[in-house]
């Protein structure tokens, strides 16, 4: 696996729901629950701004050797996501929670962007 930098969250495609994800555990337990369920075009965004598209494994043909599943993986993008890309993402979750302000939800970095997401999600 690449080296995620943690925190990240996931954006859902065709979704405004944004998932914190605090850490490689939180991850692991998340894509276990959901490795049937994700979509090709969602994506996690880490700390550092860098995006990972989910890809799910090929089918094999089945044997004894290959009998256990294989999870999808992170295949990063080239280029990373900006501030000013990100901030109508954690508005759009804002207003998704209820935040009836989200149109004043504002931060600087990549990581204050992440912070708030975690912060939207323990609030509502």
């Amino acid at each position: 696996m690449q080296q995620i930098h943690w925190p990240a969250f996931l954006k859902f495609d065709q979704d405004d729901e944004l998932m914190y994800l605090a850490n490689h555990q939180d991850w692991l337990s998340f894509i276990c629950a959901n490795q049937y369920t994700v979509c090709v075009q969602d994506t996690l965004i880490d700390s550092s701004g860098d995006v990972y598209l989910i890809a799910k494994p090929q089918p094999e043909h089945t044997s004894v050797d290959t009998s256990v599943a294989q999870l999808p993986h992170l295949v990063k993008q080239p280029l990373p996501i900006s501030v000013l890309q990100m901030l109508p993402l954690v508005r759009q979750f804002g207003q998704f929670q209820g935040h009836c302000c989200s149109a004043k939800i504002v931060f600087t970095t990549i990581e204050q962007g992440i912070a708030t997401v975690a912060e939207l999600e323990q609030l509502y």
